[in-house]
């Protein structure tokens, strides 16, 4: 069975120029909604985003996905690019060690989408072994520079872990 769960929690850093928010704080909405979000800025030169922690499930099997849940803000085009990189590290190892290579995912067929929209994306993480039951997982999500292209900001409404269970 697929599982999933929020890694959006309480120990999550901002990149400078990403922040926290409301989604009728950052549009112009007819209709008041005050969900939470994380403002990611288009990135201008630099990739921009958030770190954070989470534990692998102990009925952990295989499959790991990131799934972005995010609301368009403005007139989507171009090309929307996201990534993540990782380390998963298990009690007495160390974290001073590099993340795992870059896993991306980006879009640039906007038929059907429109400002305001809410569009779901998903990263397939690698390499796959190096997830383990129990092991805490060290990661960054963002908005990837070196292939997005929009000139507008994403609201990140959740990102989950997804996986298969023994």
């Amino acid at each position: 069975m697929t599982l999933e769960f929020s890694i959006l929690n309480s120990n999550l850093m901002f990149d400078d120029g990403v922040y926290p928010s409301r989604l009728d704080s950052e549009l112009a909405l007819t209709n008041d909604k005050d969900q939470a979000c994380v403002v990611l800025p288009f990135p201008t030169g630099a990739d921009l985003g958030i770190s954070g922690a989470f534990n692998i499930p102990q009925n952990y099997a295989s499959t790991p996905v990131l799934v972005a849940r995010m609301v368009i803000d403005g007139t989507p085009a171009n090309v929307l690019g996201i990534g993540a990189q990782q380390l998963s590290v298990d009690d007495s190892e160390s974290v001073d060690a590099a993340y795992e290579a870059e896993d991306t995912a980006s879009n640039s067929t906007w038929t059907g989408y429109a400002d305001e929209d809410l569009i779901e994306m998903t990263i397939a993480l690698t390499p796959a072994a190096a997830y383990v039951a129990g092991d805490t997982v060290l990661f960054r999500f963002y908005r990837d520079d070196s292939v997005d292209t929009q000139t507008i900001n994403v609201l990140l409404m959740d990102l989950l872990f997804r996986y298969t269970e023994t």
